[in-house]
Formats: structure tokens, sequence, C-alpha cells
């Protein structure tokens, strides 16, 4: 049987790969919240609930099987995706984007990044996320700023730029006060 073919136990294996790197990305995102992080936007909450803790709900957990694996994936504090400038703390029935299932032909569903819609109420912003913002910002003031910038272009940008001014705003306004009292102990 050849390798890297379904028959060969192949997405198994993809499951694994994707466990340990969710693994990973949760165990970052608490070390990072633990050394003070901010995290904003409407799933905040669910973000640091997610997070906090999260690495040692799996501690010591053996997984024999892609599908113990895709089992484990399953689970709701796993369900946190990177994306551009934003991290989507995937709750389907919350979701504005086109959801997709899995290239494994499992029934889970997961979030479509590419489709990810501004009023969502699974975005969450982390400070690594808000650098990313920043620099979009930073890359829209100069179309803004350029005088040989088209009308249509210029209004466009500019649109977007007030946007994104504004969840730097409320980025920067919106910390807790466990938030402060958190990164004031650490």
């Amino acid at each position: 049987m050849p390798l890297g073919t379904y028959a060969s136990g192949f997405p198994d294996e993809l499951a694994l790969e994707e466990w340990l790197t969710r693994l990973e990305h949760l165990e970052q995102a608490e070390q990072r919240l633990q050394a003070g992080e901010h995290v904003s936007g409407p799933a905040a909450d669910n973000y640091r609930s997610r997070v906090v803790g999260g690495p040692a709900r799996f501690a010591g957990r053996v997984i024999r099987s892609g599908r113990q694996a895709k089992a484990v994936l399953a689970n709701p504090a796993l369900q946190i995706y990177p994306g551009k400038g934003m991290t989507c703390v995937f709750d389907p029935t919350q979701a504005l984007c086109q959801m997709r299932g899995t290239d494994t032909g499992d029934d889970r569903r997961t979030p479509d990044l590419d489709d990810c819609r501004p009023g969502c109420r699974n975005i969450a912003r982390t400070d690594q996320d808000m650098a990313t913002v920043h620099q979009h910002a930073t890359d829209l003031r100069a179309i803004v700023d350029d005088p040989l910038s088209p009308p249509i272009r210029h209004d466009r940008e500019r649109r977007q730029l007030d946007r994104l001014e504004k969840i730097i705003t409320e980025h920067g306004t919106s910390v807790t006060d466990d938030e402060v009292i958190g990164h004031d102990e650490g």
C-alpha cells in the first residue's frame, strides 16, 4: 500500500499532527496570557476561559489512533484558530463565516478564516494579532495620505482605515479589572 494515501492511514497521521499543533498553540497562548497579554473583541472572555488551564486539561492523554485524535479535536477548548489580525474562538452557533468540513471526511466543522466577517461574535484579538492590525493600518495610511491616490481607492481605503483605527482604540481601552490585577501580580 503506497504511503500518503487514505488506505495507508495518512488521514490519521494528519489528525494526530493537528492535535499536537493545537496543543502547542494553546500552550503558547496560555504563556502569553500569563505574561500579561491583553485580549479584546467579542470572544475575548471565551478565549481566556479556553486558554487558561487548557494545556493541563489534555496532559497525560494518550492518543493511539487518528479516530481518538479526531474525537479530542472536537473539544471546544481546542477550537481556537489564529487568523490574520484576529483569532477565531470558534462557536459554530455564532459563526458568520461559511463553515467548512474537514478534508478528512469527518463531520467536524471549522471556520473559514478566508471568509471571516468583521461583526462575528467569535473574534478575539490578542496583542500578537494587533501587531498585524497596526501594520495593516500603517500601510493604509500611506495610501490615504497619498495625494495621487485615485478618489475611489482613497475612499475605500479610508473606510477600511477608520474600521482598523476603531479596532485599535477598542483593544487599547477594553482592559478589564481582572486583566489589570492579573498583569500586576505576574
